[in-house]
């Protein structure tokens, strides 16, 4: 993989900002994706998400940060780490795999983020990185 000069400007300001080296970056239209060691995550976000904060000022955009994984299903648990997740299943088709991740009904909103962010920002990484889309399915409470 490749990076313009841009990118590895970004890759270098990140270090910077967070003390920590970044593995891989993709530019969104919510904005810039940093992956980083599982191991660095916390350092990456800091305390209370202060160095999040910093970068987001430093960056003047959105920032979000989340641990790589060569792992589609460990990747898919670390993109969505605050949802509950009841079910990651993998299916392949044609060349193509298609991940369908099961959350409770309550956790559907943090799943697909602010104006979709979230679940945009994973089909757009897992295209790239796994050749994979994503769909996200409820599983309704039983009262």
């Amino acid at each position: 993989m490749e990076f313009t000069g841009d990118e590895l400007q970004l890759f270098d300001l990140f270090t910077k900002l967070s003390g920590v080296d970044a593995l891989d970056l993709e530019k969104t239209p919510y904005g810039l994706v940093f992956l980083v060691a599982p191991q660095n995550l916390g350092r990456a976000i800091g305390k209370q998400g202060a160095t999040l904060e910093r970068m987001r000022r430093g960056f003047k955009q959105g920032v979000f940060v989340y641990a790589d994984s060569s792992d589609l299903d460990e990747f898919v648990r670390n993109l969505f780490n605050n949802v509950k997740i009841e079910n990651v299943e993998v299916r392949e088709a044609m060349g193509e795999r298609a991940v369908f991740l099961t959350v409770d009904d309550k956790d559907r909103g943090i799943a697909i983020g602010k104006e979709g962010a979230r679940i945009k920002i994973a089909k757009q990484l897992l295209k790239r990185k796994f050749n994979s889309t994503i769909s996200i399915k409820t599983r309704r409470a039983v009262i």
